[in-house]
């Protein structure tokens, strides 16, 4: 229990925040979560619970003038660096780290597949999930939709493999964070209202590579210029030809081996095909054959 008695925060009293803090709380921690919006704003339900756990709950300004000391706090992903209640720990030289990074550490011993992209991740995290479960590798859609890390890693149930969406927002606060597969579905400029630039949002973004090694995965869309990675790359593109797996004359390839007609799956429009290339791509590098693959898509 490496944060038993440990004095520690949690930023944000959402979905992440209360799953970050049951986890630590179960593992003997003392937890305070503080959030910037008065508590008559925040879900009571959410509140209740995690007072029932013994996690003390601060809101509004006394939240951001929390002069408390901590070991260490835990930065729910809605919540914006640049705010006061962050800074007021940042300044004060607490180390913070995220949601993300804390339920990765209690789940690094299980393979992860980390899925990102402006467009498409939900829908591509939930195919591959089905898909899976569907060839006998037990996993669950979880991350930035369903069950936080935090919470996946509470339950405490048995996976082969975690298939995990992540938002920029959740990479930029990642430390060791490490997926054996990554998946960067594509990009396009968005949340320009949480980063002052385009260039800073996909530097967030591509930190979905930062820890993986040549013993790893990334799944790539074939049109994206991705910088120097250390994985092993599978590339793919409903759009262009140069990648591993491609379309031709509607039957998706790779490397020219016919794989799946597009006539014969309920998915449409280009932007859906790569959703499924890009799961066809994850599910190989998991090991699994297109006679496997195939039937459940």
């Amino acid at each position: 229990m490496r944060y038993k008695n440990q004095n520690i925060a949690v930023l944000g009293a959402g979905l992440s925040g209360s799953a970050a803090s049951l986890l630590l709380r179960s593992e003997g921690a003392q937890v305070t979560v503080l959030d910037s919006a008065e508590e008559k704003n925040l879900l009571k339900s959410t509140i209740d619970n995690l007072r029932a756990q013994d996690v003390r709950v601060t809101c509004g300004a006394a939240a951001e003038e929390d002069s408390s000391t901590y070991e260490i706090a835990i930065l729910s992903p809605g919540i914006d660096p640049a705010s006061r209640l962050v800074r007021n720990f940042s300044s004060r030289g607490i180390d913070i780290i995220g949601e993300l990074e804390l339920g990765w550490r209690f789940c690094e011993k299980i393979p992860i597949i980390a899925v990102t992209g402006t467009n498409g991740k939900t829908t591509t995290t939930e195919l591959l999930a089905q898909m899976l479960n569907a060839c006998g590798q037990r996993t669950i859609a979880c991350g930035n939709i369903g069950k936080p890390l935090s919470e996946v890693a509470r339950e405490k149930q048995t996976y082969d493999v975690l298939t995990v969406e992540v938002s920029s927002f959740q990479l930029e606060t990642i430390r060791t964070f490490h997926p054996s597969i990554s998946l960067w579905l594509n990009f396009a400029p968005d949340h320009l209202d949480r980063y002052r630039s385009v260039a800073e949002y996909r530097a967030a973004k591509l930190r979905i590579f930062e820890n993986q090694t040549e013993a790893d995965v990334a799944v790539v869309n074939a049109i994206e210029k991705i910088p120097n990675i250390h994985p092993r790359t599978i590339t793919f593109s409903a759009y262009a030809n140069g990648g591993d797996f491609r379309v031709s004359e509607g039957v998706i390839l790779y490397r020219d081996e016919p794989v799946l007609r597009l006539g014969d799956t309920k998915l449409r429009g280009l932007h859906n095909i790569e959703n499924l290339m890009a799961t066809l791509a994850v599910g190989m590098a998991r090991g699994l054959s297109f006679g496997q693959m195939v039937p459940p898509l």
